[in-house]
C-alpha cells in the first residue's frame, strides 16, 4: 500500500525510514511518469487542435467523452505605440503616466561600491522581503 506525505510522522526520525524510503521512492517513479504524461499530452493536445482545424470542426465524442476546441481572442495595445499616438495627438496628459522602477543591477553596483554607504545600506535591509520555498530535487542513483 503506498503512504503519502502526510503519514510520515517527523516525530521519530529513525522509526519511520522505511516509509519515508518507500515514499521517496514512489514519489521518483510518479514524477518520472508524470514528465512522460506531461510530454505526451502535450503531443497530443497539438494533434487533435491540428485535426480539428483541418476537418473544420469544433467538438467531437470519444468513447470516454467529448473534446471541444474554442478559439479565444486576446487583444492587448502595443503599448509603446499608444503612447506615441496620444503624445502626437494631446492626449497623453491623463493618460501615460510616469512609472518609478529599481534598476536593481545599479543597486547592486551602488551597495558594492559603498557608493551607498554601509550604514544606509543596513538602513535599507528593513526594506527587505526573505521568504523560503522549499523544493524536491530528484537525482538518479549513479548506474541507473
Amino acid at each position: 500500500m503506498r503512504k503519502n506525505l502526510f503519514d510520515v510522522s517527523p516525530e521519530a526520525p529513525g522509526d519511520d525510514s522505511s516509509e519515508l524510503k518507500e515514499l521517496i521512492d514512489n514519489y521518483i517513479v510518479d514524477k518520472q511518469k508524470e514528465a512522460e504524461i506531461k510530454s505526451r499530452t502535450s503531443e497530443e493536445n497539438k494533434q487533435i487542435k491540428e485535426q480539428f482545424t483541418k476537418l473544420n470542426i469544433e467538438s467531437f465524442d470519444g468513447d470516454s467523452g467529448t473534446v471541444k476546441m474554442s478559439v479565444e481572442k486576446h487583444e492587448s495595445f502595443r503599448e509603446d505605440e499608444v503612447i506615441d499616438f496620444l503624445k502626437e495627438n494631446g492626449y497623453a496628459d491623463d493618460i501615460v503616466k510616469t512609472k518609478e522602477y529599481i534598476d536593481f543591477n545599479s543597486l547592486e553596483s551602488a551597495m558594492y561600491h559603498e557608493t551607498i554607504p554601509m550604514d544606509m545600506q543596513k538602513k535599507m535591509a528593513k526594506f527587505k522581503d526573505v521568504s523560503e520555498v522549499v523544493k524536491l530535487r530528484i537525482s538518479k542513483k549513479k548506474g541507473e
